[in-house]
This record gives structure tokens, C-alpha cells and sequence, in this order.
């Protein structure tokens, strides 16, 4: 699992990839910590490989911690996840623009 996380004033965006799952979710709150001194995070899982409920189960706990938190529709099999526990999902932005700047 990796987080890259880019900073602006007021903002963050991150994005995962690998696999989010049982076995990396310690890792995965260690690294999505820091962000909560955010107002707006949005999150990305364009590179996620597998996801499992306990990965789930976290990304929810931390988004109700946020004042903001977009989490993007930008891989199925995440976006399929997510559906499932009836989470909506933000469209992925058009040219890569994230529109926290």
C-alpha cells in the first residue's frame, strides 16, 4: 500500500495504490493521520489492487473526521466497494483537475 499525497493551502490530495486490506490497514491510518489537519481531502484509488471491509471500514471512520473529504470514483473495483455500503462516489475530475485548489 502507498499513499502520495500533494498539499495545498487548506487542502490535500492523496492517492492509493496497492492493496488495501486487513494486512495494511495499520499502515494505512498511520499514513491518512496527518491529513486530518485538512478542511478538504480528496481521495483518489486509481491504483488500488484490492480492497477489502476492514480498508472500507477505516476510509469511512477517517471521512467522518473531515470537514470535506471526496473520495473518487476512479476504479471499479473500489467504486463496486464502496456501492455495496451505499457510499457515493465523486465522478474523477475531467483533466486531472481536483478542484481544491
Amino acid at each position: 500500500m502507498t499513499l502520495h499525497v500533494e498539499i495545498g493551502e487548506g487542502w490535500a490530495k492523496a492517492s492509493l495504490s496497492g492493496e488495501l486490506s486487513i494486512y495494511t490497514a495499520e499502515q494505512l491510518k498511520s499514513d491518512l493521520l496527518p491529513l486530518l489537519a485538512h478542511e478538504a481531502v480528496s481521495l483518489s484509488f486509481a491504483g488500488v489492487t484490492e480492497v477489502d471491509g476492514c480498508a472500507l471500514q477505516l476510509l469511512l471512520a477517517f471521512g467522518r473526521q473531515l470537514r470535506q473529504l471526496e473520495l473518487l470514483a476512479d476504479n471499479p473495483l473500489v467504486s463496486e466497494a464502496f456501492q455495496l455500503l451505499g457510499v457515493a462516489l465523486a465522478a474523477p475530475p475531467a483533466g486531472g483537475e481536483d478542484g481544491l485548489e
